[in-house]
């Protein structure tokens, strides 16, 4: 079984939906790392730049290495997000190259959530206007990585779970009973 990556714009419940799926199949997730990172240290999106960008990058790599990430062979993780993220965040914000965070094993498979549902306002989000943009930076670069995935479309949560479930249970995951 892969392991799963949930991806995409601001505002899609990546995170709900990596917490609801880590209890339904019994499989450990890993948080985003940029969150906890901004949370420590009180910043807001407005505070972003590159030093915090690069500190974010260097943590994010560094735990998806030590949560068997790059190991085909590792049980499987979900992961709310990953260096997908951070090469649209490189190339949109600072006009960086995306290579070193592109390096995407091939035993990962995306969940990526379309931007169809109702964005709220967070102090950790900037770019709620431009979420149907950024979703076509995300396949596009998944596209040329030939990366597996899946796109979330519907509204609801409970509707984009079950589009979630059905998706993992396609690539071998058992729900827990």
């Amino acid at each position: 079984m892969p392991h799963v990556v949930l991806t995409g714009t601001e505002s899609t419940y990546k995170t709900r939906l990596c917490l609801a799926l880590s209890e339904k199949f019994d499989v450990p997730m890993v948080q985003e790392y940029a969150r906890q990172y901004m949370s420590d240290k009180a910043l807001n999106a407005q505070d972003l730049n590159e030093t915090f960008f690069n500190a974010i990058a260097t943590g994010q790599i560094e735990q998806q290495r030590s949560n068997g990430y790059f190991d085909a062979d590792a049980e499987p993780i979900l992961f709310d997000t990953d260096g997908l993220t951070l090469a649209v965040w490189a190339s949109d914000k600072f006009q960086r190259s995306t290579s070193e965070f592109t390096a995407i094993p091939s035993h990962l498979h995306y969940l990526v959530c379309a931007p169809t549902t109702e964005a709220y306002q967070d102090p950790m989000r900037t770019d709620l206007h431009r979420r149907v943009e950024l979703h076509q930076h995300y396949i596009a670069m998944l596209n040329a990585l030939g990366a597996s995935y899946t796109i979330l479309h519907e509204v609801d949560f409970n509707d984009r779970l079950q589009e979630a479930v059905d998706a993992l249970r396609a690539h071998g995951f058992k729900p827990r009973d």
